[in-house]
Formats: structure tokens, C-alpha cells, sequence
């Protein structure tokens, strides 16, 4: 008989009772919203990490190695700057300048976050360069990595978007491919 009644007929509603799928729906949903990315204060947390005026979201590495500094996120993103290829820039690997993403003073080490040093960057042409916000990516440029720790902070949101691009494009594929 399943989910209809007899003769095809959706079984009687019963008053105050809510149908089962509707209320799982509603607790994900209700969960969802409820759920906020993860801070400094749940998490092996360094003494400095209170002091920063950026967030620091640890990466699964810190996990296994949670004696490493991590650095703030200023932005998830890439920052878009113009680069002279006559100067040397030094990049800010702490997340924690106020003129990012550079360093506001090289040096050996950073002025505000002394477990990080600054990294000297010396531009080949003139133009804009893409430059890493969320200082996860191994280089001075924006990899993508901003990208998994968006996944890693919202995975509802990104898990949801993954799946109607998917649905968008098999009904389109199934559509194309009809004879």
C-alpha cells in the first residue's frame, strides 16, 4: 500500500501529528541554521589566537600537527592588486596586517604575529595579480584553496549547490540527448 491509503487515497490526517518526513526535513534544516563556522574558541587554540582581529580557522593539517602556527583569514577570496615589476613586495603570511595582502613590516619575522615571517615577492611583469586571502595556499597566489575552506566552513550551502548543478544539468544532458 505504501505512502497512499486505499483505493489510491492519501491516508487521513491525524491532528498534531506532523508526517514523518516533514519533520526530518525541518530538524536538518532547523540544524543548518543553527550552525555557525567553527572559531577559535572550540578548537586547540593557540593563547594568541584571542588576540587577533582576523579568524582563524585551522585546517585538518593542524590536526595532526596542532604545535604549527596558523594564520588568520583576513578574507575568503583572492585579493586583486596591481604589481610594479621595479619593486618588491613582501606578502603577509599571518593574515594579520591592516594592509593586506602586504606586509606592513618586513622584516625577519612579522611585527604582529612573531611565528610568521613575511615572504618577499618580486613581480616578472606589470598588472594585476591575483594575491591569497585566506592564507592556506603554499604560495603567495590564490590557488583555490579559498574554495575548500568555504566547503569546509558551509558544507550545507556547498553540498546543496553541488547537488542542483547537478540536477541542472542531468535534466539539461537528459534533454540533449533524447531522440
Amino acid at each position: 500500500v505504501g505512502s497512499l491509503g486505499l483505493r489510491g487515497r492519501p491516508p487521513p490526517r491525524i491532528p498534531g501529528r506532523v508526517p514523518p518526513m516533514f519533520g526530518l526535513l525541518n530538524r536538518i534544516m532547523g540544524a543548518a541554521a543553527k550552525m555557525q563556522p567553527p572559531s577559535a574558541a572550540g578548537s586547540q587554540a593557540c593563547a594568541s589566537w584571542a588576540k587577533r582581529a582576523n579568524p582563524v580557522y585551522p585546517s585538518p593539517w593542524n590536526k595532526w600537527f596542532p604545535y604549527e602556527p596558523v594564520p588568520s583569514t583576513p578574507q575568503i577570496g583572492p585579493y586583486k592588486v596591481q604589481c610594479s615589476a621595479k619593486e618588491t613586495y613582501h606578502f603577509c603570511t599571518c593574515g594579520e596586517s591592516t594592509t593586506q595582502p602586504w606586509c606592513e613590516a618586513p622584516g625577519a619575522h612579522c611585527a604582529k604575529v612573531p611565528e610568521f615571517a613575511p615572504r618577499a615577492y618580486q613581480p616578472q611583469h606589470d598588472g594585476a595579480k591575483l594575491m591569497c586571502g585566506c592564507k592556506k595556499a603554499p604560495d603567495s597566489f590564490c590557488n583555490g584553496s579559498c574554495a575548500l575552506l568555504y566547503a569546509d566552513l558551509y558544507p550545507y550551502i556547498v553540498g546543496t549547490g553541488g547537488f542542483a548543478g547537478c540536477f541542472v544539468f542531468g535534466v539539461f544532458y537528459t534533454w540533449m540527448m533524447h531522440p
